[in-house]
Protein backbone atom coordinates (compact mmCIF):
# COMPACT_ATOMS: atom_id res chain seq x y z
CA UNK A 1 0.00 0.00 0.00
CA UNK A 2 1.42 3.38 -1.12
CA UNK A 3 1.28 6.43 1.72
CA UNK A 4 -0.19 9.67 0.02
CA UNK A 5 2.15 12.36 -0.78
CA UNK A 6 1.88 15.63 1.34
CA UNK A 7 0.15 18.42 -0.62
CA UNK A 8 1.83 20.75 2.27
CA UNK A 9 4.41 23.20 0.25
CA UNK A 10 7.42 23.08 1.71
CA UNK A 11 8.46 26.72 3.60
CA UNK A 12 10.98 28.46 2.88
CA UNK A 13 14.28 28.74 5.67
CA UNK A 14 15.55 32.46 7.36
CA UNK A 15 18.91 30.96 5.01
CA UNK A 16 16.51 31.24 1.48
CA UNK A 17 15.28 34.26 2.67
CA UNK A 18 18.23 35.80 3.65
CA UNK A 19 20.01 35.48 0.33
CA UNK A 20 16.75 36.92 -1.71
CA UNK A 21 17.00 39.45 -0.04
CA UNK A 22 20.45 40.29 -0.83
CA UNK A 23 20.05 39.30 -4.45
CA UNK A 24 17.37 42.28 -4.40
CA UNK A 25 19.51 44.71 -2.68
CA UNK A 26 22.22 43.67 -5.56
CA UNK A 27 19.86 44.17 -8.53
CA UNK A 28 18.64 47.55 -6.80
CA UNK A 29 22.04 48.91 -6.12
CA UNK A 30 23.28 48.23 -9.92
CA UNK A 31 20.16 50.26 -11.22
CA UNK A 32 21.06 52.88 -9.11
CA UNK A 33 24.51 52.64 -10.39
CA UNK A 34 23.56 52.84 -13.46
CA UNK A 35 24.95 49.57 -14.26
CA UNK A 36 21.32 48.37 -15.18
CA UNK A 37 19.67 50.28 -16.82
CA UNK A 38 16.16 50.94 -17.28
CA UNK A 39 14.53 53.11 -20.42
CA UNK A 40 11.97 54.65 -21.63
CA UNK A 41 10.71 56.62 -25.01
CA UNK A 42 9.75 60.11 -25.19
CA UNK A 43 6.40 59.56 -25.65
CA UNK A 44 3.28 59.12 -22.98
CA UNK A 45 3.57 55.16 -24.22
CA UNK A 46 6.86 54.74 -23.14
CA UNK A 47 7.48 54.22 -26.84
CA UNK A 48 11.20 54.50 -27.75
CA UNK A 49 11.18 54.80 -31.05
CA UNK A 50 9.73 58.28 -30.53
CA UNK A 51 10.62 61.55 -30.10
CA UNK A 52 9.96 64.83 -27.89
CA UNK A 53 9.87 67.82 -29.28
CA UNK A 54 9.63 71.27 -27.09
CA UNK A 55 7.87 73.56 -28.02
CA UNK A 56 5.99 77.33 -26.93
CA UNK A 57 2.49 75.30 -27.57
CA UNK A 58 3.26 72.57 -25.78
CA UNK A 59 5.11 69.25 -26.41
CA UNK A 60 4.68 67.07 -30.19
CA UNK A 61 6.17 63.71 -30.24
CA UNK A 62 7.41 62.53 -33.77
CA UNK A 63 8.33 59.31 -34.85
CA UNK A 64 12.26 58.74 -34.45
CA UNK A 65 13.68 58.01 -37.79
CA UNK A 66 16.90 56.20 -36.13
CA UNK A 67 14.37 53.61 -34.58
CA UNK A 68 14.60 51.00 -37.26
CA UNK A 69 17.95 49.34 -35.54
CA UNK A 70 17.67 49.10 -31.33
CA UNK A 71 19.45 51.09 -29.29
CA UNK A 72 22.35 49.58 -27.16
CA UNK A 73 23.16 52.79 -25.36
CA UNK A 74 21.30 55.76 -24.07
CA UNK A 75 22.25 59.20 -25.99
CA UNK A 76 25.20 60.92 -24.45
CA UNK A 77 24.65 63.25 -21.54
CA UNK A 78 24.50 67.44 -22.75
CA UNK A 79 27.52 69.51 -22.09
CA UNK A 80 26.94 71.48 -19.21
CA UNK A 81 26.08 75.03 -20.27
CA UNK A 82 28.75 78.21 -19.43
CA UNK A 83 26.73 80.00 -16.42
CA UNK A 84 28.01 82.99 -18.55
CA UNK A 85 25.43 82.28 -20.82
CA UNK A 86 22.51 83.58 -18.14
CA UNK A 87 23.68 86.93 -19.78
CA UNK A 88 21.64 86.29 -22.92
CA UNK A 89 18.35 86.97 -22.78
CA UNK A 90 17.30 87.41 -26.23
CA UNK A 91 14.08 86.29 -25.84
CA UNK A 92 11.13 85.82 -28.44
CA UNK A 93 7.17 86.62 -27.52
CA UNK A 94 5.36 84.25 -25.58
CA UNK A 95 3.19 81.93 -28.61
CA UNK A 96 0.03 82.92 -26.08
CA UNK A 97 0.71 86.85 -26.95
CA UNK A 98 1.30 86.24 -31.20
CA UNK A 99 -1.54 85.80 -33.20
CA UNK A 100 0.42 84.36 -36.35
CA UNK A 101 1.94 81.23 -33.55
CA UNK A 102 1.08 78.04 -34.92
CA UNK A 103 1.85 74.57 -32.81
CA UNK A 104 3.70 72.55 -35.36
CA UNK A 105 2.15 69.05 -36.05
CA UNK A 106 4.46 65.98 -35.89
CA UNK A 107 4.73 65.62 -39.83
CA UNK A 108 5.74 69.15 -40.04
CA UNK A 109 8.63 68.32 -37.80
CA UNK A 110 9.93 65.16 -39.15
CA UNK A 111 9.87 66.62 -42.90
CA UNK A 112 12.03 69.58 -40.85
CA UNK A 113 14.37 67.60 -39.10
CA UNK A 114 15.08 65.32 -42.25
CA UNK A 115 16.71 69.07 -43.79
CA UNK A 116 18.14 70.48 -41.24
CA UNK A 117 21.74 70.60 -40.38
CA UNK A 118 23.93 72.39 -37.12
CA UNK A 119 24.29 75.80 -38.46
CA UNK A 120 27.82 76.75 -36.83
CA UNK A 121 30.92 74.81 -38.35
CA UNK A 122 32.57 72.11 -36.97
CA UNK A 123 29.50 71.50 -34.33
CA UNK A 124 28.47 67.81 -33.64
CA UNK A 125 24.58 67.13 -32.54
CA UNK A 126 26.01 65.60 -30.01
CA UNK A 127 27.53 68.60 -28.52
CA UNK A 128 24.83 70.89 -28.50
CA UNK A 129 24.09 72.53 -25.64
CA UNK A 130 19.73 71.60 -24.34
CA UNK A 131 19.37 75.99 -23.53
CA UNK A 132 15.95 75.13 -24.70
CA UNK A 133 13.89 75.29 -21.18
CA UNK A 134 16.80 77.47 -19.31
CA UNK A 135 15.38 80.56 -17.49
CA UNK A 136 17.27 83.59 -19.05
CA UNK A 137 15.67 86.80 -17.21
CA UNK A 138 12.14 85.84 -16.20
CA UNK A 139 11.45 83.60 -18.90
CA UNK A 140 11.70 80.50 -20.76
CA UNK A 141 14.74 81.42 -23.41
CA UNK A 142 13.33 79.31 -26.51
CA UNK A 143 16.38 78.73 -28.35
CA UNK A 144 19.85 76.83 -28.67
CA UNK A 145 22.98 79.11 -27.60
CA UNK A 146 25.76 76.91 -29.64
CA UNK A 147 29.22 78.54 -28.33
CA UNK A 148 32.46 78.41 -30.63
CA UNK A 149 35.44 80.44 -31.22
CA UNK A 150 34.96 83.80 -32.52
CA UNK A 151 34.47 84.12 -36.70
CA UNK A 152 33.48 80.64 -36.57
CA UNK A 153 31.54 80.19 -39.67
CA UNK A 154 27.49 80.59 -39.34
CA UNK A 155 25.43 78.31 -41.49
CA UNK A 156 22.12 78.26 -43.02
CA UNK A 157 20.71 75.23 -41.70
CA UNK A 158 18.10 74.77 -44.57
CA UNK A 159 17.62 75.92 -47.76
CA UNK A 160 14.94 78.68 -48.22
CA UNK A 161 14.89 82.23 -47.86
CA UNK A 162 16.71 85.48 -46.14
CA UNK A 163 14.00 87.21 -44.64
CA UNK A 164 15.39 90.02 -42.88
CA UNK A 165 18.89 90.93 -41.93
CA UNK A 166 18.43 92.94 -38.82
CA UNK A 167 19.77 94.59 -36.12
CA UNK A 168 18.90 94.86 -32.22
CA UNK A 169 20.11 96.06 -28.72
CA UNK A 170 19.52 92.32 -27.82
CA UNK A 171 20.36 90.24 -30.45
CA UNK A 172 23.07 92.09 -32.09
CA UNK A 173 23.56 91.54 -35.82
CA UNK A 174 20.34 88.78 -36.48
CA UNK A 175 19.43 86.93 -39.93
CA UNK A 176 16.21 85.91 -40.00
CA UNK A 177 15.01 83.14 -43.26
CA UNK A 178 12.47 81.07 -44.06
CA UNK A 179 12.79 77.46 -44.60
CA UNK A 180 11.21 76.61 -48.09
CA UNK A 181 7.93 75.55 -47.01
CA UNK A 182 7.45 78.56 -45.21
CA UNK A 183 6.19 77.04 -42.61
CA UNK A 184 9.09 78.01 -40.04
CA UNK A 185 11.22 80.81 -39.10
CA UNK A 186 14.98 80.49 -37.98
CA UNK A 187 16.67 83.10 -36.41
CA UNK A 188 20.24 83.37 -35.96
CA UNK A 189 21.81 86.03 -33.85
CA UNK A 190 24.63 87.90 -32.08
CA UNK A 191 26.59 87.36 -35.67
CA UNK A 192 29.90 88.72 -35.39
CA UNK A 193 29.69 90.29 -38.99
CA UNK A 194 27.66 88.92 -41.88
CA UNK A 195 28.78 86.94 -44.53
CA UNK A 196 29.44 89.14 -48.18
CA UNK A 197 26.58 89.24 -50.58
CA UNK A 198 23.73 88.98 -48.65
CA UNK A 199 20.71 90.55 -48.94
CA UNK A 200 16.87 90.34 -47.90
CA UNK A 201 15.28 88.15 -50.04
CA UNK A 202 17.97 86.30 -51.37
CA UNK A 203 17.45 82.13 -51.79
CA UNK A 204 19.65 80.39 -49.01
CA UNK A 205 20.64 76.82 -49.77
CA UNK A 206 21.71 74.90 -46.58
CA UNK A 207 25.32 75.20 -45.51
CA UNK A 208 25.79 78.43 -47.05
CA UNK A 209 27.82 81.08 -44.22
CA UNK A 210 25.62 83.82 -43.39
CA UNK A 211 27.79 85.17 -40.79
CA UNK A 212 30.30 84.38 -38.39
CA UNK A 213 30.03 83.33 -34.88
CA UNK A 214 30.53 86.61 -32.20
CA UNK A 215 29.30 88.74 -29.12
CA UNK A 216 27.09 91.56 -30.61
CA UNK A 217 23.42 92.10 -28.64
CA UNK A 218 23.68 91.36 -25.16
CA UNK A 219 25.63 88.04 -25.60
CA UNK A 220 28.71 87.89 -23.04
CA UNK A 221 31.75 89.05 -24.53
CA UNK A 222 33.70 86.27 -23.14
CA UNK A 223 31.48 83.41 -24.56
CA UNK A 224 30.90 83.53 -28.11
CA UNK A 225 28.18 81.48 -29.76
CA UNK A 226 25.07 81.66 -32.15
CA UNK A 227 21.92 82.20 -30.65
CA UNK A 228 19.47 79.90 -32.79
CA UNK A 229 15.86 79.62 -32.46
CA UNK A 230 12.89 78.39 -34.81
CA UNK A 231 9.64 79.17 -35.20
CA UNK A 232 5.99 77.90 -36.50
CA UNK A 233 4.08 80.82 -38.08
CA UNK A 234 1.57 81.33 -40.58
CA UNK A 235 3.15 84.58 -41.85
CA UNK A 236 6.76 84.47 -42.65
CA UNK A 237 6.39 87.82 -43.61
CA UNK A 238 6.16 88.76 -40.05
CA UNK A 239 9.70 87.03 -39.29
CA UNK A 240 10.13 87.81 -35.39
CA UNK A 241 6.83 86.16 -34.85
CA UNK A 242 5.60 82.63 -33.93
CA UNK A 243 5.89 79.55 -31.66
CA UNK A 244 9.30 78.54 -30.53
CA UNK A 245 10.12 74.76 -31.60
CA UNK A 246 13.36 73.22 -29.53
CA UNK A 247 16.23 72.50 -32.50
CA UNK A 248 18.00 70.39 -30.50
CA UNK A 249 15.38 67.03 -31.08
CA UNK A 250 15.39 67.79 -34.86
CA UNK A 251 19.27 68.54 -35.10
CA UNK A 252 19.83 65.23 -32.70
CA UNK A 253 17.40 62.38 -34.84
Amino acid sequence: MRTPRSSRTPSIGPAALAVIGLIGIAIGAAIKTGFIQIRRGGGASGDSSSVVVRTGAGDVVMADSSSGTARTTPPAPSPRTPPALAADTLLPPAATEDSNAVRPTATELTELSSALIVPVAGVLPKDLLDTFDEPRGTRRHNALDIPAPRGTPVLSATDGRLERMFTSEAGGLMVYASDPTGRFVLMYAHLDRYADGLSDGIPLRRGDTIGYVGTTGNAPPEVPHLHFGIARTNNVGRWWTGTPVDPRPLLRR
